[in-house]
């Protein structure tokens, strides 16, 4: 039942007005505003995450007020090829990319005063990201690793990926080529033990990598202001909201009813999980938390703080 009310709210909100302000512009509509100069008056914020963190729930609590646009993987198949060419280092040009977004950011502010662009494509390339936009904030959403992992075993992560080659940069076979590309592999001697992993243990890598690549780099960022967005501490707390309006000024402040049915407009809200972490084997949990120690031993030290 409440996975019918959602779907429902969702294609309701897909009507919207505020929804409209989520479709994704073409090329040539974006040329149209590369003359648009960014002043005090407006704010452009990036948010980044490892995925399946309430990234894009988070997004749409901007989207719902007149004065800022929220989007999130507006342009995925771009985002996640240029995730694919920083985490492997291939020579290729990413100004094309840069351009993309800067004209985005343009558009949307030249519209709505703000925005917020955000995707889980923007890791491993974050410092180069930064260096060629005028970005105001950055947000780093997080959520704890046990619910994260769940949830990309259930989308399917490293579903067919045991036949692969690891010697060189690859491909997983998804429905979609972005999927394909996120589907990032291990570099360096690790592959061999990571090839031999479950599906947990391969997904358990991925989440801490990544979050470990996007942690070591956030400390390092200067003249930028930098929010931890952890899910656990935000989630459908309407005191965080308020305290969000108030460092953002959002026009048109929603009251607490409308702030927990913003839920419903998150078009990726996960499926019901149906392989949680106490049905795991004896095996999965153990590289669980081997992996995680390994790779992000501080995640405790991670804490939301608007």
């Amino acid at each position: 039942m409440n996975d019918l009310i959602y779907k429902t709210m969702n294609k309701i909100f897909r009507l919207s007005n505020e929804s409209k302000k989520l479709l994704k512009p073409s090329f040539n509509e974006l040329l149209k505003f590369k003359d648009f100069k960014k002043s005090n008056y407006n704010k452009f914020a990036i948010s980044f995450s490892s995925g399946r963190s309430g990234q894009n729930w988070f997004t749409k609590i901007f989207n719902s007020h007149s004065n800022w646009v929220g989007t999130c993987e507006r342009f995925a198949d771009y985002e996640a090829f240029f995730r694919y060419i920083c985490y492997y280092n291939l020579p290729i040009n990413k100004d094309p990319f840069f351009k993309l977004i800067n004209l985005s950011a343009k558009r949307d502010m030249c519209n709505y005063q703000n925005t917020l662009i955000s995707s889980p494509y923007f890791s491993f390339g974050l410092k180069d990201l930064l260096n060629n936009l005028d970005v105001d904030y950055i947000f780093f959403n997080i959520r704890n690793p046990i619910n994260t992992v769940e949830d990309l075993f259930q989308k399917g992560w490293y579903e067919n990926i045991d036949f692969v080659d690891l010697k060189s940069p690859t491909i997983d076979h998804t429905n979609d080529l972005y999927h394909s590309f996120s589907r990032i592999l291990p570099k360096c001697e690790y592959k061999y033990i990571w090839k031999k992993l479950t599906r947990i243990g391969k997904i358990t890598w991925f989440w801490s990598i990544t979050n470990h690549d996007l942690y070591s780099n956030f400390s390092k960022i200067k003249k930028i202001e930098k929010f931890y967005i952890k899910l656990e501490d935000i989630d459908q707390n309407f005191e965080m909201y308020e305290k969000l309006s108030d460092k953002f000024n959002f026009t048109n402040k929603m009251s607490k009813k409308k702030f927990l049915n913003v839920i419903y407009k998150a078009g990726n809200k996960g499926e019901k999980i149906s392989y949680k972490f106490k049905e795991w084997s004896k095996k999965e949990k153990k590289e669980f938390e081997e992996i995680r120690e390994k790779f992000l031993y501080d995640y405790h030290k991670i804490k939301t703080n608007i």
